[in-house]
């Protein structure tokens, strides 16, 4: 029977704050490949770098640059506000998980995530790894993630994510995992496949700064 998340498996409480700065390596990148999980998801990798700055509990700052258009968005708990050009809208994502960005999405097993969008449902071990189910939290919806932790680095080494029809959308694969600070690991290396197994992209993490002491002002707009 699944069980809920082990003791040995508990998600990081020790990165306070993050900056990191990820390239789209384009000569990686298939956008035939990636136009198949989603035609908004493929035109995200045009941008060529992005910047994300992270502070617990739940604030998440990205940042993208294309040519001449700039994009900021701005997550502190269930709030999105985001702004392109002139352009500025703030909405409310509670129940609405997909709509968000977290450490997750460079692979960190993150507290605060875990407690507020999604309950991780412990299934079986892999040789080292650890396989949950993640169930979205305040809301209906059936759509969920399917994630394979290493429990040393508490980084999410495989995560296949499953639309509300059990049908897979997407994987995602984060290699090559770096120790930034003693206990606290980032991968290098990001990799994108879509729901037929083709690799549709990469992102490379270029820099990384942990527990510096953001300001709290970075998380306005």
């Amino acid at each position: 029977m699944p069980q809920k998340t082990p003791p040995e498996a508990l998600p990081t409480e020790r990165i306070k704050d993050l900056s990191v700065s990820l390239r789209i390596v384009h000569e990686e990148t298939n956008f035939d490949e990636l136009k198949k999980i989603g035609g908004a998801f493929a035109t995200s990798y045009r941008v060529p770098t992005y910047e994300l700055a992270y502070k617990a509990p739940n604030k998440l700052r990205v940042e993208g640059k294309a040519g001449p258009l700039s994009a900021t968005l701005i997550y502190v708990g269930d709030s999105k506000t985001y702004r392109v050009g002139v352009f500025k809208k703030t909405e409310d994502c509670k129940g609405n998980p997909g709509k968000k960005q977290s450490l997750m999405d460079v692979g960190v097993f993150a507290k605060d995530w875990l407690t507020t969008d999604y309950q991780a449902v412990f299934q079986r071990r892999e040789g080292t790894l650890l396989v949950y189910k993640l169930v979205q939290r305040g809301t209906d919806s059936k759509s969920h993630e399917q994630v394979w932790v290493n429990p040393k680095t508490l980084l999410t080494e495989k995560r296949l994510s499953f639309n509300s029809e059990n049908e897979l959308q997407k994987e995602i694969r984060y290699v090559k995992p770096r120790e930034l600070r003693p206990g606290i690991f980032l991968p290098s290396r990001v990799e994108i496949y879509n729901q037929f197994g083709k690799l549709g992209a990469v992102q490379t993490v270029e820099s990384v700064q942990v527990n510096t002491g953001l300001p709290e002002s970075l998380f306005q707009l």
